[in-house]
């Protein structure tokens, strides 16, 4: 093990690394670094991790040329293209109508002067040429530039370029070369070579350089894309439906993935005009290629077709009389492959259909869905109607994990445990989150909070003791003299009591010292025990919680924040706040609701991962003292107001217009809702799409709780705690499972993204978890609609 001097010196010794932007010593031993925004970027030039990135990607395909296992021909070169399921070269006929059907969506554009970035073999080139004036062909493989060059096709030219160089001033030459007037084409070609991009920010270079290198009216092809939503549809289908080989495949996925949403967002950033069309693979075999990929086009600058009427799919049976009766969309198609029913058909099908009539389009926004549309040039729609910012599988961040450890241990030349802080938001949350607990805390805690909800069931049933014989929940009621609001608590006792059997004897001498050496602060556990000590007072209602809870102010901090899993948690809503903000436009604040901050536990974590950065940040809660409290915290906060906010009232009439935030946030809140639903429902309209959900709740029955807290939670008398209609009403529950939170936030139109800690962290036995969730996008959010497939989590 380490010293924490020799882990401070190694820190600061990799912190000079140009790749590293932090280092940091961890609680648990290891070394926590955290890649450069520079060595990550795209532009102005890929810096150094996304360089050698490319770089191998470049060694692979040199590599493979170079072989040449699968070259049939001079223009027929399949090298490298294999079956995932099978690791078998795919079959040859087939791959010649993978290249027709690219080719004739290409030649459907009628392109004068062609730009292909990624021409690999040359499978299109040797095909394209003879259709255009002039063909450019790029590509990362110097084998690739050397073959095709020597072989001096006619009106030609190929040069050794990464995609993110297509306005180069080689690419351009050789362009201008080929009598491009301005040194621009009209037509733009990416296809089959997404999959290699190190991620979503170089795939936003390459495509805006596209867009503002293409001649107006010119259009873009960004095909054979992997379908990011459909990545564990393909997991499953390539394993033959193992799941732990399916999980396994999904988890070292090695290539990007998108979907047509994120790209059509992308081409909006681009300030042209852009409308776009969604293709299925349309060729006869069923293989991977025509079940999980796409082909886009884009249309750059050009007149915008008539609109047609959408019609609804009918069946095969009424195509032709829907066809003959002029402009239309039929819309909604199960696509067999991926949507197996009656009315269902393949791509292939639909095409033999059309004969010719209509274009056979993907619905972006469903990748089981299909469109026929006629006439075929009114397919394209303008990408601000593309609903979502999409989805993508991201492969850099693995790649960043293995050279920054490959890194470290380089220059350190000793065997330091290095951990590197991902650049994905789950693994970010997750990693920092566990940096702020110390693992022998994390491992022991669990355990200790056994111990007091021992001394809860204890204390339970010596408080139920003086009811004698009594046995329903009324005899008992009268016997104990139980406040009729509180009721609710002792059905409660009356149920974990029978479920758990009657408890032995529990010492609780030196429990408060034992939390605290663990991070529980000892205030709480005693302010726990003191409440077990005074239940019958408490259920009597001749004595409050609160006044045990205010006794002492750290009691209330410590309850809200100073422990060891509200410290872990906290770490990752700042982790979170920090993504969110990294996610927001520059040019506005990021808006944030919080409710029930309470004494501002999280909201300090949070304001701190926010510090410097412009916000529009809205302290809310039921109680007057507690903003009042907040204003003495958190009122030197640049962009941070007060207000109240109740949960249980309807959040639009609260002043917070809808669809204005990116992130209401709460902490241990949410349980207080009357009707979940109906609070999920109505906070889900505040958020703007895509807006995050960020909340911290418990999901398991904490009997130290039970005793104690939920005191807090009675109505007051006269009124119910819970609407009939709540999940919790019939068994009088205050928490919801890790389960039944998911179900909820997706029946409510809040897809659920992760949940920390980790169902494999010792944490997690805890049963206190931060849930994070995004606003579904308006096709999504039908009532028990699962989510659209997210960012892997």
């Amino acid at each position: 093990m380490f010293t924490h001097a020799e882990l401070t010196d190694a820190a600061a010794r990799l912190s000079g690394h140009p790749w590293i932007a932090e280092a940091l010593p961890g609680a648990d031993g290891t070394l926590l670094l955290r890649p450069g925004p520079s060595a990550l970027a795209a532009r102005p030039v890929p810096g150094g991790l996304v360089a050698e990135y490319l770089e191998h990607w470049g060694e692979v395909y040199d590599w493979t040329y170079t072989r040449g296992d699968g070259r049939h021909a001079e223009d027929l070169d399949l090298s490298g293209w294999r079956a995932s399921d099978t690791g078998q070269p795919l079959p040859v006929e087939h791959m010649r109508a993978w290249v027709e059907h690219t080719v004739d969506l290409v030649a459907g554009l009628r392109p004068r002067r062609i730009l292909e970035l990624g021409c690999g073999t040359g499978l299109l080139a040797h095909r394209l040429r003879g259709r255009a004036e002039g063909y450019v062909g790029t590509d990362v493989s110097g084998t690739a530039v050397e073959r095709l060059s020597a072989q001096d096709l006619p009106g030609t030219a190929f040069v050794r370029a990464g995609a993110h160089e297509a306005a180069s001033p080689e690419v351009r030459a050789a362009m201008a070369g080929l009598g491009f007037p301005e040194g621009r084409p009209d037509c733009v070609v990416i296809n089959s070579v997404t999959q290699c991009f190190p991620g979503v920010a170089y795939l936003r270079a390459v495509l805006h350089d596209a867009i503002e290198l293409v001649e107006p009216g010119g259009s873009i092809l960004v095909g054979d894309v992997r379908d990011a939503r459909l990545l564990d549809h393909f997991a499953r289908w390539a394993e033959h439906g193992d799941p732990e080989a399916a999980a396994e495949r999904r988890a070292r996925e090695p290539e990007l993935l998108f979907d047509p949403p994120l790209l059509a967002r992308l081409a909006r950033e681009s300030g042209r005009t852009v409308r776009m069309s969604v293709h299925p693979k349309t060729m006869t075999a069923d293989t991977e290629l025509t079940r999980y990929r796409f082909d886009a086009v884009l249309r750059i600058d050009s007149p915008s077709p008539e609109a047609v009427p959408v019609v609804p799919w009918s069946g095969e049976n009424a195509l032709k009389e829907q066809l003959a009766e002029g402009p239309v969309r039929i819309g909604g198609i199960p696509n067999a492959l991926l949507a197996p029913g009656p009315d269902a058909v393949t791509p292939h099908r639909l095409r033999d259909l059309a004969a010719g009539r209509a274009a056979v389009v993907a619905d972006p926004a469903d990748p089981a869905r299909l469109a026929l549309v006629s006439p075929p040039e009114a397919a394209p729609r303008p990408v601000e109607e593309c609903p979502g910012s999409g989805t993508a599988h991201d492969p850099l961040p693995a790649f960043v994990e293995r050279r920054l450890s490959e890194v470290a241990r380089a220059v350190l030349r000793r065997s330091f445990p290095v951990a590197v802080l991902p650049s994905g938001l789950p693994d970010r949350a997750d990693a920092l989150a566990e940096a702020a607990v110390g693992q022998e805390q994390a491992r022991e805690l669990p355990e200790f909070l056994r111990r007091l909800d021992e001394a809860a069931l204890a204390a339970m049933a010596l408080t139920l003791r003086p009811a004698g014989e009594a046995r329903s929940e009324g005899e008992v009621a009268a016997a104990l003299g139980v406040a009729d609001r509180h009721r609710w608590i002792l059905r409660r006792w009356l149920a974990v009591l029978a479920a758990e059997g009657e408890p032995g004897p529990v010492a609780t001498t030196g429990l408060a010292e034992e939390g605290e050496r663990l991070g529980y602060p000892a205030e709480t556990t005693r302010f726990m025990l003191a409440a077990m000590a005074r239940l019958p007072e408490l259920l009597r209602d001749e004595l409050t919680l609160q006044a045990l809870l205010f006794e002492d102010p750290k009691t209330a901090d410590g309850a809200y924040r100073e422990n060891t899993v509200n410290r872990y948690l906290n770490a990752g809503v700042a982790e979170v706040m920090r993504w969110a903000r990294e996610k927001t436009p520059q040019t506005r604040p990021l808006r944030v609701l919080e409710l029930g901050a309470g004494v501002g536990g999280t909201t300090m974590d949070a304001l701190d991962a926010l510090a410097g950065e412009e916000i529009d940040y809205h302290f809310t809660d039921v109680s007057r003292y507690f903003l009042s409290l907040g204003r003495e915290r958190f009122g030197h906060r640049k962009g941070v107001r007060f207000g109240l906010f109740d949960i249980n009232e309807d959040p639009l009439g609260q002043g917070v217009p809808p669809g204005s935030l990116d992130v209401v946030l709460s902490a241990n809140v949410l349980h207080n809702a009357r009707d979940i639903r109906a609070t999920l429902s109505g906070l889900r309209e505040l958020l703007a799409p895509d807006g995050l959900f960020v909340f911290v709740e418990t999901s398991r029955e904490l009997y130290s709780i039970l005793t104690s807290m939920q005191f807090l939670m009675s109505a007051p008398q006269g009124r119910e705690r819970l609407d009939p209609a709540d999940p919790r009403a019939a068994d009088d529950r205050v928490f919801l499972s890790r389960r039944e939170w998911r179900d909820e936030l997706e029946r409510a139109g809040l897809n659920h993204w992760f949940t920390l800690p980790r169902q494999d962290r010792p944490l997690s036995a805890t049963g206190l978890h931060l849930f994070v969730a995004r606003r579904a996008q308006p096709a999504e959010a039908e009532a028990d609609h699962g989510p659209a497939a997210s960012s892997p989590s």
